[in-house]
C-alpha cells in the first residue's frame, strides 16, 4: 500500500524540495557578495562553496585531527549562513581535492526527491499506477452500464 500512495505522496515533496531550492538559490545569489567577502562563491545552482586549505602541520597528522580542522574552519561561515537565514537547511558536502593540502566545501540543502533518477522512476511509477486507475474506471464503467440495462429489464419486466 505505501508504494501506491508514495505516487502521490512525491509530487507534493518534489513541490517542496524545488520550493526550498529556489528559495536558497534566491538567498545565495542576492547575498553573493557577502559570501566572497567571506572566502565563499556561489555556483550557477545556487550552490554555496568554499575551499579549507590546511597547514603543514595538520596535513601531516591524522585523518581526524584533519575532518576536525575542517568543521572548525566550516565553523567559521556560520553566522554568515544564519544571518542569510540558510543556517537550518544548509547540508555541508567535504571531499578532499585530489593532490593538495585542502578540501572543497559545498553547502546545499540535502534533497531527496530532487535527483534525476528518482524523478524518472516516479514519473514511470505515476504512469503505471495512472493506467492501472485508468483501467479499473473503464472496467467500473462498463460493468456499470450493464448492470444498469438488466435493472432497467428487471424493473421493466416488474411493471408489467
Amino acid at each position: 500500500m505505501k508504494w501506491f500512495t508514495s505516487t502521490f505522496s512525491f509530487w507534493s515533496e518534489l513541490v517542496s524540495e524545488i520550493r526550498i531550492w529556489w528559495i536558497f538559490r534566491k538567498a545565495a545569489k542576492e547575498n553573493t557578495q557577502k559570501l566572497n567577502d567571506g572566502d565563499l562563491r556561489v555556483d550557477w545552482l545556487g550552490r554555496i562553496y568554499g575551499v579549507v586549505n590546511m597547514p603543514e602541520e595538520v596535513v601531516t597528522a591524522a585523518p581526524q585531527v584533519q575532518q576536525a580542522y575542517v568543521l572548525q574552519q566550516i565553523n567559521k561561515w556560520g553566522p554568515l549562513t544564519l544571518e542569510m537565514g540558510l543556517a537550518d537547511i544548509i547540508y555541508p558536502e567535504i571531499n578532499r581535492i585530489p593532490n593538495t593540502n585542502a578540501y572543497l566545501v559545498v553547502m546545499w540543502p540535502q534533497y531527496d526527491a530532487l535527483g534525476f533518477w528518482y524523478i524518472l522512476g516516479n514519473i514511470f511509477k505515476s504512469a503505471i499506477v495512472g493506467f492501472g486507475l485508468y483501467l479499473l474506471a473503464r472496467v467500473i464503467w462498463v460493468n456499470f452500464h450493464h448492470v444498469t440495462e438488466l435493472f432497467n429489464k428487471l424493473l421493466g419486466l416488474a411493471g408489467m
